[in-house]
């Protein structure tokens, strides 16, 4: 078995063990891009690399979370918080049924390039700006 085939075996027997004990199977996009169509149907993939894979998610009927980083990281500082705003998690998706697919979004922020002095200013601005969007379709 090689490093790919591991991992694979991996996300799909945890997959296969957490939904025997009923609970929810959340995967970052990575395994849908690499093996989409092994996983379970009750999957909710986390779209977070970036455009496009969402459409695909909800075209392959499964459910998606989108938090592309492109627009909703919180820690990317040169987004301002307008791009924030103006994210559509819908793009490109247009059916209802695919609509209803997308169950959320998530403002996300990896913590190396914020401190204590900083954290409420990048924090509170863009991830108002992302809860804004919520009422604009």
């Amino acid at each position: 078995m090689n490093e790919s085939q591991g991992y694979k075996y991996f996300v799909l027997r945890a997959q296969k063990i957490a939904l025997s004990h009923g609970y929810e199977v959340i995967n970052w996009e990575e395994t849908f891009n690499n093996f989409g169509s092994q996983l379970s149907p009750k999957t909710v993939v986390h779209n977070w690399l970036g455009g496009g894979v969402a459409q695909k998610v909800v075209a392959a009927g499964l459910r998606c979370i989108v938090s592309n980083q492109d627009k909703w990281y919180l820690d990317h500082l040169d987004v301002p918080w307008q791009k924030f705003y103006m994210n559509e998690p819908l793009t490109n998706i247009s059916t209802p049924e695919q609509q209803k697919l997308v169950i959320g979004g998530e403002v996300c922020m990896w913590g190396e390039s914020i401190d204590a002095s900083d954290i409420e200013q990048t924090i509170w601005p863009r991830a108002a700006a992302a809860a804004g969007n919520t009422g604009k379709n």
